[in-house]
């Protein structure tokens, strides 16, 4: 099969051709379909999860059953189906002994088995999703990581009806995150720094949009506030900046990998910071605040998946793509890098 290798940190990814994986007892073989290209990808481009090369990435798998390893049961060849990051347990740990598998100390991912920048890849069978009918693999691929991170923040918020839901940073995430809140039926403002994006923010579903710069704060104050931010920008200083915009009892959930604190010494009485993927290391729990919520495993919630395809099925949710073959996987690589990509890439095979 032909792969996109990662065989040094920083150098560009390398088109090789690699024996056929087999499946193993409880795994099955997948044709690759579709690989969405997520920004966690940059990071390991850069060496920040420091796991042994050479490597495979790509997490937001999507593809067809071709084979199936002993004692699978639950999946059929011809089957399409897509891929969780989190695929199963370790089984040994005190964890999974308890049934809270989603806490498992060496969890089973595409980290161990390879990604889905490839023609083949392996899955657990229990870490696959079957595709709602007449889904097409590329808009279905960034639900498996993008839809799934910002359902499961938006949940994780516990919005109530009447409540209005800010995004902010409207890129791959957001995007999605705009359609996901607005089919919920919430009332959803978009806070975007590109004066370009502002009608196609409304096509998507945006109530209202405000073009912003690095204090987006007194522009959402000053058009009402918000009861929950969903916050997917990479800049602390915009997530310092909104909190001040947040409705006493408002929530702000932080979906971003910033480039900076989000908020040790500006969180407003009343006001939740709610980090559901990421808590920054020089941000310790006991931030000065009246409520830290920390409810990490809310990204594991399967359930979020299956309620992101459903809304893709019946089209309320239309990703922004794209594609890429798999041989143009370093040029899509750097538009992402770059800040090209205005959305979504996503790779097909």
């Amino acid at each position: 099969m032909r792969a996109a290798v990662i065989s040094h940190y920083h150098q560009p990814w390398e088109l090789r051709g690699l024996p056929d994986p087999r499946p193993g007892r409880g795994q099955v073989l997948l044709r690759v379909a579709a690989c969405g290209m997520c920004g966690t990808d940059l990071h390991l481009h850069h060496g920040i999860f420091a796991l042994p090369t050479p490597l495979v990435a790509g997490h937001e798998v999507v593809g067809e059953v071709v084979e199936l390893g002993p004692g699978v049961t639950e999946l059929a060849v011809g089957d399409r189906v897509g891929v969780h990051w989190h695929q199963r347990g370790c089984g040994r740990c005190g964890a999974c002994h308890a049934g809270e598998e989603a806490a498992c100390e060496l969890p089973h991912s595409w980290m161990n088995l390879g990604g889905g920048y490839a023609e083949l890849t392996v899955a657990w069978a229990c870490g696959c999703m079957r595709l709602p009918d007449g889904v097409d693999p590329a808009a279905a691929a960034p639900m498996f990581c993008a839809g799934h991170a910002v359902l499961s923040g938006l949940r994780s918020a516990h919005p109530r009806p009447g409540e209005r839901i800010a995004v902010l940073g409207v890129g791959g995430l957001g995007h999605i995150a705009l359609q996901i809140s607005q089919a919920l039926g919430f009332a959803t403002l978009a806070l975007t720094g590109q004066e370009s994006k502002a009608a196609e923010l409304r096509r998507l579903g945006a109530d209202e949009v405000l073009v912003v710069g690095e204090e987006p704060g007194p522009a959402l104050a000053a058009a009402g506030g918000a009861d929950v931010v969903l916050s997917t920008t990479d800049s602390g200083r915009q997530v310092r900046s909104v909190l001040e915009a947040l409705q006493p009892g408002g929530r702000l959930v932080d979906m971003g990998v910033t480039d900076g604190p989000t908020g040790r010494w500006c969180m407003a009485p009343g006001r939740w910071l709610h980090a559901s993927l990421r808590r920054h290391a020089d941000e310790p729990a006991n931030l000065l605040t009246d409520n830290w919520l920390a409810d990490d495993g809310s990204i594991w919630e399967r359930q979020h998946v299956a309620q992101a395809l459903q809304l893709v099925a019946a089209g309320k949710v239309r990703p922004v793509i794209e594609t890429y073959p798999l041989a143009e996987v370093n040029a899509a690589r750097e538009r992402l890098a770059g800040h090209q990509v205005r959305y979504s890439a996503v790779l097909l095979n």
